[in-house]
């Protein structure tokens, strides 16, 4: 399979590292259109010999939770990653080893799966980072978590929503057009970039909100000042940037942004409070997330005007007399005239 290969280095909220792995196929055959399963599909789980079985039934459980509820899409693959860096104490030798030599088979697990016909050595997995993508031939979709837990637990719960909310995205988002234009990273099959990564970071954190059991191992859970806290974060560094959301469509957006160090602040923080206010408009997270079966029989920008009944222009300018007027309440007691109080009592 001939694939072209994207990476950039991202952040969740203001906290922790991630990467998106993006791999899009050059052929324009209808054969090539990838017929990812929608309903009850398997999940399947991958480890590093002698991975944490704390952790793995941590993310586990999160996986299962948030995919019983939105649906089960693949074939779906998720790979953790223990590093031999995971714990600050230095490590045993034999175990350094035992995990060199099995992440060496794990990747060479994810390049066959992936249709590669490597040994997987192209692949970085270093410690901090979570990785989402798919392939087209044969379609596979992949998650990969090297994040360590002694460095950040609360990546164990919110990190699968976020990634697995890529999944559903991809999912249900492939498209014809989309296919013969090879731009399947841009606007006509996920949608905008801000929309792709704004929505995993919103729904990630609202869902968290809203199910504190899946923290029940945990240190602390999502509570709502700690939700508040972040949006309203996100908010103070996208009206900084003084870039729109609409500059965070494509991929070449995507590149440009990135050489500026503007990914985050436009396409994390901007793009999720840009869907913090389609979420209010639709009422119910229930109702934000049926808009995703619309996109491959409309379009993304037709499924967003059809569900969230406005075009993409005029939200585009709403969205800015918005933020313009908006008063960032971070570290504050999270009152009724916080820009985003309703998500205290979303649904």
């Amino acid at each position: 399979m001939s694939t072209v290969l994207r990476r950039s280095l991202l952040k969740y909220v203001a906290v922790s590292p991630w990467i998106i792995n993006r791999v899009m196929a050059d052929t324009t055959s209808e054969t090539n259109i990838p017929k990812y399963q929608i309903g009850d599909t398997a999940i399947e789980f991958h480890t590093t010999d002698g991975y944490p079985q704390r952790w793995k039934e941590t993310y586990e459980n999160t996986i299962k939770h948030f995919s019983n509820r939105w649906g089960r899409v693949g074939p779906t693959h998720i790979f953790l990653v223990e590093n031999t860096d995971w714990n600050p104490e230095p490590g045993d030798p034999a175990r350094v080893e035992q995990l060199k030599i099995s992440q060496r088979q794990l990747k060479q697990t994810f390049a066959k799966l992936q249709g590669h016909g490597s040994d997987g050595s192209h692949l970085e997995w270093e410690t901090g980072n979570h990785w989402a993508g798919w392939s087209i031939k044969p379609p596979q979709l992949m998650i990969t978590m090297t994040m360590s837990p002694y460095r950040d637990a609360d990546q164990f719960v919110i990190g699968p929503i976020h990634e697995y909310m890529h999944a559903l995205q991809t999912a249900h988002g492939y498209g014809q057009e989309a296919i013969d234009g090879n731009r399947m990273g841009q606007s006509l099959w996920t949608g905008p970039a801000w929309w792709r990564e704004g929505a995993a970071v919103l729904v990630s954190a609202v869902y968290s909100y809203q199910t504190p059991s899946l923290f029940k191992s945990m240190k602390r859970n999502m509570s709502w000042r700690r939700l508040s806290d972040e949006m309203n974060r996100n908010l103070e560094m996208y009206q900084k940037i003084e870039t729109s959301i609409s500059s965070g469509v494509t991929h070449d957006d995507w590149q440009r942004l990135e050489a500026q160090q503007r990914v985050h602040p436009v396409v994390y923080a901007g793009g999720s409070v840009a869907c913090a206010h389609l979420l209010k408009r639709a009422g119910s997270l229930d109702k934000f997330m049926q808009f995703l079966p619309k996109v491959a029989k409309l379009g993304w920008q037709p499924a967003f005007e059809q569900h969230f009944g406005i075009s993409l222009p005029a939200f585009y300018e709403q969205f800015a007399k918005d933020v313009a007027t908006a008063e960032p309440r971070q570290h504050q007691p999270p009152s009724e005239d916080n820009w985003c109080y309703f998500l205290k009592s979303i649904k």
